[in-house]
């Protein structure tokens, strides 16, 4: 039976769905955002990684592998993963873990007195979600009864997509680059529009990251605004973004892309241009 590869699974979240609700997220994305919050959930396969500022310097992890002479030298051996699992202080270690079906239902059922009083449920995250539709598909055999929320930005193979459309209540749909530009990010609008068609029927909440200069300029808003009103949408909710992700991409030698937030007149802007449009705006500032 299919494994589901997840990076982390949250309880008690209330910003991914109604009620209180778990959220996992899975490893793998089919984009390349500059401004992701998660970049331990963008490539599929599991990854070392060394937080510096949680090394207490016990050097345990030398003594666990021949080949490292200090502990940031595991970026040289990424396929050495047992050898990052021995740190004693979690500095260094593993994104991604592979649970079955089982396991993960056991994880979720955990909260289920709280699903049934807040009509809250689970809410999968990534990474893109839709590229594990057959694990998810799996895992939801074992969670009858219980609100399924998916978030995707929609860039996935359209079968993956179909697997998915009777098993899931809400999907919570990131819309990113609308103009030519989309291809900065790894992003295909064809793809994008013929999955968001395949959603016709269901219940679906539009997210939109607000981030200086990839998805907040006149351009991609205009074209927001014409693919809301081309599907009859009158409700948006719009992300506020951080670098609160950085350690993050240290962890995993890498650097935190370039972008700005829009600031607080920008965004007042925003809901204004969207109001005259008879759209109503939700800033989600988390």
């Amino acid at each position: 039976m299919a494994r589901l590869r997840v990076t982390g699974v949250q309880r008690f979240s209330v910003h991914d769905g109604p009620g209180i609700r778990t959220t996992v997220f899975l490893k793998g994305c089919s984009l390349r955002c500059p401004w992701c919050c998660n970049p331990e959930n963008i490539k599929p396969e599991r990854e070392v990684y060394f937080r510096a500022s949680r090394c207490t310097g016990c050097l345990e992890c030398l003594k666990g592998c021949e080949f490292l002479e200090r502990p940031e030298d595991i970026f040289m051996y990424p396929e050495h993963l047992e050898c990052a699992e021995n740190c004693p202080s979690g500095a260094m270690g593993v994104y991604g873990d592979d649970l079955s079906p089982e396991e993960l239902a056991d994880l979720i059922l955990r909260d289920l007195d709280y699903y049934e009083a807040t009509g809250g449920g689970v809410t999968f995250s990534g990474g893109e979600p839709l590229l594990q539709a057959d694990g998810i598909l799996a895992l939801l055999e074992k969670l009858d009864g219980i609100h399924v929320a998916v978030e995707t930005s929609l860039h996935a193979p359209p079968e993956n997509l179909g697997v998915l459309l009777d098993r899931v209540d809400l999907f919570i749909v990131d819309v990113k680059i609308l103009t030519g530009d989309a291809a900065i990010i790894g992003g295909d609008r064809v793809l994008f529009q013929r999955n968001f068609r395949m959603l016709s029927g269901c219940d679906v909440i539009l997210r939109f990251p607000a981030v200086k200069p990839y998805t907040f300029n006149r351009e991609n808003i205009d074209k927001l605004i014409d693919f809301m009103r081309d599907n009859s949408i009158d409700e948006i909710e719009v992300l506020g973004v951080h670098r609160l992700a950085k350690e993050k991409y240290s962890s995993l030698n890498l650097e935190m892309g370039d972008f700005e937030a829009p600031d607080d007149v920008e965004i007042d802007d925003l809901m204004g241009l969207l109001e005259n449009e008879s759209i109503k705006m939700v800033y989600m500032k988390i």
